[in-house]
């Protein structure tokens, strides 16, 4: 399962059931450099698991059955292949579903770029680990809402354990000696900002001073490594928050633009129909009686 990767080796992350996770089975021996705005979080079920970090200094780290691997948000990584490919259970999350709570917040702003966590050395640890996977696989996919809710929980509970157990260890610290891996974290800074500030009045100047850059070179900068230009993310994001809100909510449609932020109803309906085929209206009516439609990613 190898998704879209730019020319800036950037992966985009399609959720297909659930909304902001992403849970797949996977058996290939190779995959190639990449990295992505999701949190990526390994569990190997059999075979040998190798990966490499690309950082100033690269790091190969070697993984058994049962060790469990955490990827964050930016840090460019690959599979090396010395033998087929190991079954791996591979849990990817959108970041900003959980900045908002409190508990998380210090491991989110310190998360170092890898952790590996090893079987032979946290056996209690792993196997509760371990455990909210599966419970995950076995929710994932649900349609009851509650049962989703679940699914965000037990992400949350693998957070939290991962947190105590490596949120002090500098050894793992990002090296952000390598220009690109700067440039990345910059903008993995900026997308985070963007979706947790996206009914807010934001502009391209301000994201660009946000990452130390003049306006010219950030936009330059986002495109490349994006693949498509920082106002059209913003809106992406914001028609992304009116579809959940539209699903999960009885609020207007005027409110609904008013909280994505959109400041004109007749932007907002223009927008959205264009990157949905239909209107808020209709979306609405097809989510809620279950029609076969899959949302703009």
């Amino acid at each position: 399962m190898i998704h879209d990767i730019n020319e800036q080796s950037r992966e985009d992350i399609y959720y297909d059931t659930q909304k902001g996770v992403l849970l797949y089975h996977n058996t290939l021996s190779e995959y190639p450099t990449h990295w992505h705005n999701e949190i990526e979080l390994i569990l190997l079920l059999s075979g040998t698991l190798r990966v490499k970090f690309h950082n100033d200094k690269s790091t190969v780290i070697n993984c058994v059955p049962g060790d469990i691997v955490m990827v964050a948000p930016g840090t460019l990584h690959e599979y090396l292949s010395e033998s087929d490919g190991g079954e791996k259970l591979i849990l990817l999350f959108d970041i900003g579903g959980y900045s908002q709570v409190s508990s998380l917040v210090p491991l989110l702003k310190a998360m170092p770029a890898y952790v590996h966590i090893k079987q032979e050395e946290y056996p209690v640890e792993t196997a509760r680990l371990q455990n909210y996977f599966w419970e995950i696989d076995r929710l994932y996919g649900q349609r009851d809402e509650f049962l989703q809710i679940s699914v965000y929980s037990l992400v949350t509970l693998i957070l939290a354990q991962i947190g105590s157990m490596h949120l002090g260890d500098t050894n793992l610290a990002k090296n952000t000696a390598d220009p690109q891996r700067k440039n990345i974290d910059k903008l993995v800074a900026v997308t985070n900002y963007i979706d947790s500030h996206r009914s807010d009045d934001l502009t391209v100047e301000q994201l660009a001073e946000l990452a130390g850059f003049s306006k010219f070179h950030f936009e330059r900068l986002f495109k490349n490594y994006m693949g498509i230009s920082c106002y059209q993310y913003i809106t992406k994001r914001r028609v992304m928050m009116a579809q959940e809100l539209l699903g999960d909510t009885d609020l207007s449609v005027m409110d609904i633009a008013l909280q994505s932020g959109f400041f004109s109803l007749s932007t907002f309906n223009r927008v959205f129909k264009e990157i949905n085929k239909c209107s808020p209206t209709e979306f609405r009516k097809l989510y809620r009686t279950g029609a076969d439609f899959t949302p703009a990613t």
